[in-house]
């Protein structure tokens, strides 16, 4: 039993830190010294012949939520938006073709973590930053 409550303490301390995380698998060259108080999504687009350009709309939080963030047209893939960082977005990518409309969606939620111990000084990763509207045939 004491065992279990050691155990219990140990699990709650690790998760009540949210901007700590573990070192494993961290790359130091994208590290920021700095805490970071925005970062780049990372819209990922089919773009073609056919599919030359994208409208999309990115929202804060869901899309059913109506909270437009920005509106643009997109002409290359990836496609980056500025934005501050610790919030949910989503993004509809509009997909016409000979008058045919399809949307696709996604989403995520861009956050900081805290690194400690892995490079030579303390350091802030971004989790999160991709989102894949890709078409797929």
């Amino acid at each position: 039993m004491k065992r279990f409550i050691v155990s219990l303490i140990f699990l709650s301390l690790i998760f009540s830190c949210e901007e700590k995380i573990f070192t494993e698998g961290i790359n130091c060259e994208e590290c920021y010294q700095e805490k970071p108080d925005s970062a780049d999504l990372i819209i990922n687009l089919t773009i073609n012949d056919t599919y030359n350009i994208i409208p999309l709309v990115v929202y804060k939080n869901d899309v059913e939520d109506n909270d437009i963030e920005y509106v643009d047209t997109a002409y290359g893939s990836p496609y980056y938006l500025y934005v501050p960082v610790n919030n949910k977005y989503s993004v509809a990518a509009e997909y016409n073709y000979e008058n045919k409309k399809t949307v696709a969606i996604d989403g995520t939620h861009l956050k900081i973590k805290s690194v400690r111990g892995a490079c030579d000084e303390d350091c802030w990763i971004i989790e999160g930053q991709d989102m894949n509207v890709r078409l797929k045939y």
